[in-house]
């Protein structure tokens, strides 16, 4: 946070030393840095045969990342946006590890090794459609709202290990629910954006391809404090 603080605040004397004084509209593009924190929880329901539950292993996680992104918006002559912002590449939300102890018996015929199952998933393709209702407090200062709607891809990345024939994961898309609040200065075509963000992401249900046909769930949400630069045409 306080890094977040620092370059907003250098981003506003950088701003500061141009005098003039725009309120533009149109199309801006730019970049964001984001100091974020995933809140994970998750179950994976261990089953014999694929139709009666046998155990659940339940489990919480909390990973933290610098994620940065890029963000194409417009901006009306009130002050208001509308955008999309993209993040490239990944992050890990979840990373557990539990025991697995050898069984060679009814009901568990499918587990006859022993070994680490590592747990482990991660976001990739990430991209939020959002709304800023602005107030301008002066001609070049205004604080916002933010709302907006997420789509991310949830990737399963289990290691498995010396554990036989357990069950393994694919991947699948959630949506979830941005919002948020923020203060942003512009001078000339340039402008500077402080904001702090939170999404909760609909619960993802993977069934296992292989192994005793396990299926886990997973909850999950992100917290931001971000700083946008950005250029207006």
């Amino acid at each position: 946070m306080k890094n977040i603080t620092k370059l907003f605040l250098s981003a506003i004397v950088a701003l500061g030393l141009s005098t003039s004084a725009h309120s533009f509209e149109g199309f801006s593009i730019g970049a964001i840095y984001a100091q974020t924190d995933f809140d994970a929880t998750g179950s994976e329901h261990k089953v014999n045969d694929g139709s009666a539950t046998l155990t659940t292993s339940t489990g919480t996680d909390t990973e933290s990342a610098d994620v940065p992104s890029l963000f194409l918006e417009y901006t009306f002559a009130q002050g208001s946006t509308v955008g999309m912002e993209y993040i490239p590449g990944d992050a890990v939300i979840g990373n557990k590890t539990r025991t697995h102890t050898a069984n060679t018996g009814t009901p568990n015929t499918g587990h006859r090794s022993s070994g680490t199952v590592r747990a482990k998933a991660e976001v990739s393709d990430h991209v939020t459609f959002y709304v800023e209702p602005t107030y301008m407090m002066t001609e070049n200062f205004g604080i916002y709202v933010k709302g907006g709607a997420s789509n991310v891809t949830v990737n399963s990345l289990e290691n498995m290990g010396d554990t036989g024939n357990l069950s393994t994961y694919g991947n699948q898309d959630v949506w979830g629910v941005t919002y948020g609040i923020g203060a942003k200065v512009s001078s000339g075509n340039y402008f500077a954006k402080l904001e702090h963000m939170e999404t909760e992401y609909g619960t993802v249900t993977l069934t296992s391809t292989t192994g005793n046909k396990n299926t886990v769930e997973a909850d999950f949400e992100s917290t931001a404090t971000r700083i946008a630069l950005g250029y207006n045409f």
